[in-house]
């Protein structure tokens, strides 16, 4: 995917902002897209149907061959942000089974990269030690030919460089970079990638995906 914002220094987060709700996200017809999307459309068995709604519906910038299996979640606060500052992805990529994300603030997320089942990736949160618990947003950058584990978690403001790989269970806190591959809580450098990938991932649209 063209247009991928560069790699902040290695350790640094991005720029992020503090939300303050308004009555429009709490506007009744968005809470009725996010059921929709959430609890009816991500349980379609096609990925057609499903990809038609991301697209038209909700304004995700998904990229040719790319896919949403199953049981997917969606964190947004309506289609007009989600088409300001939502969620990309480029060509190839795969998102598994019950995976969240979190498009409240950018979520970037490149080509051919295997996101694999139950990944959670984190926009937005709570300031823990501010007096009236707001929330505040940093975006979320994930390059081209990156591999994120099962049940690995991706922290707001972080950016993985291309062909990062995370470790199953891995909670990442901070900048990954290219080729690096990651473990434990919080994620630590335990290896690298020698070889630049340029594969292309094996796109399945079986019914029940």
């Amino acid at each position: 995917m063209s247009g991928l914002p560069e790699m902040p220094p290695a350790g640094g987060d991005g720029v992020g902002h503090r939300y303050i709700p308004t009555p429009s996200h709490r506007d009744f017809g968005v809470r009725c897209l996010n059921y929709l999307t959430n609890r009816v459309v991500a349980w379609i068995p096609s990925h057609n149907v499903r990809q038609f709604w991301l697209r038209h519906i909700l304004g995700v910038e998904l990229g040719r061959n790319s896919g949403i299996h199953l049981g997917c979640f969606i964190w947004f606060f309506g289609p007009g942000q989600m088409r300001r500052t939502g969620l990309r992805i480029g060509e190839g990529s795969i998102i598994n089974r019950g995976c969240s994300l979190d498009a409240r603030e950018s979520l970037t997320i490149g080509n051919h990269v295997s996101v694999s089942p139950e990944v959670m990736i984190l926009t937005t949160g709570h300031m823990y030690d501010d007096p009236n618990f707001e929330m505040e947003s940093k975006p979320v950058v994930i390059e081209d030919h990156v591999w994120i584990g099962t049940r690995a978690m991706i922290l707001p403001g972080v950016h993985l460089g291309r062909g990062a790989v995370v470790a199953a269970g891995a909670v990442v806190t901070k900048n990954v970079a290219p080729l690096t591959v990651v473990a434990g809580i919080p994620a630590r450098p335990i290896s690298m990638r020698y070889l630049d990938p340029e594969y292309r991932l094996a796109q399945t649209r079986n019914l029940f995906d």
